[in-house]
């Protein structure tokens, strides 16, 4: 690799490390409470370390994503996440553990093992529900990643209830902070988001929105789904 490809992968990869988002639009992204988010990112032992004082990045984005598998396991206390995350992040050396890949080998054993002790199993009376490390695995695979295992790409997760599975979910809205500011986009044509539904609620028919755009009526479809998600 030249030194100007070198130049070009690092300033590209900045973008990643700016803090462009706030806790809110975070909380928005992964389903989550604003208050939750500022609790992870906002404490002086905060489980993930905010890019700066004025927001967070598409990393520490990729991190509360990670963590936010956990919402769908109830009975964990804030401080056993904690714990956990501190010891992956001292085990793995890393400033950005739970985004990194190396979390998805090592890291996810270490971080369920911290997490959960020996019980890894879920109590009879919630059957149906998926161990931490399934949860774990399935937000991970929602993120696409570089050939060394950067994180470039974020299909977020929106939908929640009995059976709710995030490995169901498509991949057709993305985050990635190269592309329109970081706001969410259909991977069809990188329409905005938040643009689709604007429509939608203006008065616009699926169909007529989606031959203004070119997009599939599914596309369409799937954008307001996950507007509705992300919003309930």
């Amino acid at each position: 690799m030249t030194a100007s490809s070198l130049t070009q992968l690092y300033q590209e990869r900045e973008a990643y490390r700016l803090p462009v988002y706030s806790a809110r639009q975070v909380a928005h992204l992964t389903g989550l409470a604003a208050t939750t988010v500022q609790a992870w990112t906002r404490a002086d032992d905060a489980l993930v370390q905010p890019a700066s004082a004025e927001g967070l990045s598409f990393l520490n984005l990729v991190e509360v994503h990670v963590l936010a598998a956990i919402r769908h396991q109830h009975g964990i206390s804030l401080q056993r996440v904690r714990h956990a995350v501190q010891f992956v992040r001292q085990e793995l050396q890393a400033e950005h553990p739970l985004a990194q890949h190396q979390f998805e080998t090592d890291g996810v054993d270490l971080f369920v093992r911290a997490l959960e002790d020996e019980n890894l199993l879920i109590n009879a009376s919630r059957r149906g529900q998926m161990t931490i490390r399934q949860l774990v695995e399935a937000y991970l695979r929602r993120i696409e990643r570089a050939p060394d295992g950067f994180p470039l790409r974020l299909f977020p997760v929106y939908g929640s209830g009995p059976g709710f599975a995030p490995e169901g979910l498509p991949t057709l809205i993305a985050v990635d902070p190269t592309i329109a500011f970081g706001r969410p986009v259909l991977t069809e044509n990188y329409v905005p988001v938040d643009v689709v539904v604007g429509l939608y609620r203006a008065g616009d028919s699926v169909r007529a929105i989606a031959e203004e755009f070119g997009l599939t009526t599914r596309a369409v479809e799937e954008a307001i789904r996950y507007e509705l998600g992300a919003a309930a």
